[in-house]
């Protein structure tokens, strides 16, 4: 169940989604400011919540990259794959799988009602969406065994067209993560499966959870930061 309402706190418009969840959190990003609380917690909490975080709020607003413009999907385009501009090539006539060759993506696609581009596109996704979900799994897995999660957890896998996240996890240790973040260099990937997988350990974003992201990636401010500078690029589909 979830719900959504505008609140306006000061000169900050924030859109406020409830859900079954036990905390709130605050997201940034070119859509504005939003805020996930509880089913339960009150206009007023929620308000003095986003006045104590207004500094870090108008700072991550002004730190936003420009977005992108409209991509225009086509034969010989190049998207970022594994955090490198990779042509696509679109093959009409073929039933063929989508293939990774010489650093380049081939996308086999019959004729249909639809324009061969958006059929293309479609195919490319799915593609994409299963390959993040394999290189997820292998992450998780390794990572999970460095980092002593819980055997309690369950470390279960999926992948989501998430629009301002890149992952989450929740308190049974099942994880969600963005199929976009496949389109990104490994270390970012890796930095991404390491954040969610601190949550088996603290539930939080506390100075101990920061402390465990850091045990594994002494560098992890800067893997944040190419997000925070470059996750725009990866929304190209």
């Amino acid at each position: 169940m979830t719900d959504s309402q505008t609140l306006l706190v000061g000169d900050i418009a924030v859109c406020v989604i409830r859900s079954r969840r036990r905390t709130l959190s605050i997201e940034v990003g070119h859509e504005g400011v939003l805020a996930r609380a509880p089913l339960r917690m009150s206009k007023q909490s929620i308000a003095d919540f986003v006045t104590s975080k207004q500094h870090w709020i108008r700072r991550n607003l002004a730190q936003l990259p420009e977005p992108k413009p409209v991509f225009d999907f086509k034969h010989g385009a190049e998207i970022y794959y594994r955090g490198a501009p990779t042509p696509v090539n679109i093959i009409e006539g073929q039933r063929r799988q989508v293939f990774y060759v010489d650093k380049q993506i081939s996308v086999p696609v019959l004729k249909s009602h639809l324009p061969i581009e958006l059929s293309a596109k479609r195919k490319l996704v799915t593609w994409l969406k299963q390959q993040a979900l394999r290189h997820l799994e292998v992450k998780t897995q390794l990572f999970a065994t460095q980092m002593n999660v819980p055997a309690n957890k369950k470390c279960s896998i999926k992948v989501r067209d998430y629009k301002r996240r890149w992952g989450s996890c929740d308190h049974l240790g099942r994880l969600s993560f963005n199929w976009r973040i496949v389109l990104a260099p490994e270390e970012i990937l890796e930095y991404v499966v390491v954040h969610e997988l601190a949550h088996c350990h603290e539930f939080n974003h506390s100075r101990r959870f920061w402390q465990i992201v850091e045990r594994q990636q002494p560098d992890w401010k800067e893997r944040q930061q190419w997000l925070h500078t470059h996750g725009a690029r990866l929304y190209q589909l």
